[in-house]
């Protein structure tokens, strides 16, 4: 079942009414294409009219949309090929960070992006796209590798920021994300960053340091996110 937000109601009921027409048409043998192209008509400008008077608070209630390619989605769309590296090399393989040689058009490059989930189950498994210490030093060592090699890097964000717990300081979220920050600005070669969704605080900036950054539509990139700014603020999530 398709998920649709409050504000996009309207397209919702007007995508039932086209269904129910064209029910009745199959059911009853009816030529009934004069009626759906009006409201296909009326959908699109509906459409139109929404998405190019988005709020703030919609765009990122998009950017957040459970339907929303993630970044293993873009590599399988994007590469010919694509091996997935594992591990920091120190503590663990986090799974909320994934990255890996891929191909395009025969061009190898690194790519390494924050991973969310598509049902609850694998947001558990991919930690909701929040990452450990261990994902920002298994990222530094892709991009060494990417170095090494001569190879451009690419990364895709798209993440609510990085896992806030306890064991995350313990074992320095904060020395961890200041290291990509450092290592990223002196990289030997190209690095590329787009943010696929969202791109809360320092959890984003540890893989959006290049020598360009990119946004899709209906993304956002701030030093904090919408509700913790609206906590300091106003007191109220």
């Amino acid at each position: 079942m398709k998920i649709t937000f409050d504000f996009e109601k309207p397209l919702a009921d007007l995508q039932l009414q086209i269904d129910k027409v064209k029910q009745v048409e199959d059911k009853n043998k009816l030529d009934m294409s004069a009626t759906i192209t009006e409201l296909e008509n009326k959908l699109e400008a509906a459409k139109h009219e929404i998405y190019t008077n988005l709020t703030g608070w919609q765009k990122v209630q998009i950017a957040r949309h459970p339907e929303r390619p993630y970044t293993l989605q873009y590599i399988e769309l994007m590469c010919d090929e694509f091996i997935e590296l594992h591990g920091d090399r120190t503590v663990g393989d986090d799974k909320a960070i994934v990255g890996g040689f891929g191909t395009i058009h025969g061009q190898t490059a690194m790519f390494i992006g924050h991973q969310k989930g598509k049902n609850t189950k694998e947001r558990q498994y991919r930690n909701f796209g929040m990452p450990n210490p261990e994902g920002y030093r298994k990222a530094l060592r892709l991009m060494k590798l990417a170095e090494k090699f001569n190879k451009p890097v690419i990364t895709l964000i798209d993440t609510p920021g990085a896992f806030p717990g306890l064991e995350a300081e313990e074992r320095g979220q904060g020395e961890a994300i200041a290291r990509n920050l450092l290592e990223m600005a002196i990289l030997k070669v190209p690095v590329i960053c787009v943010i696929i969704g969202e791109g809360a605080s320092g959890g984003a900036l540890g893989l959006a340091i290049g020598d360009k950054v990119m946004m899709l539509e209906n993304s956002w990139y701030s030093v904090i996110s919408p509700e913790n700014c609206s906590t300091i603020l106003f007191k109220t999530w």
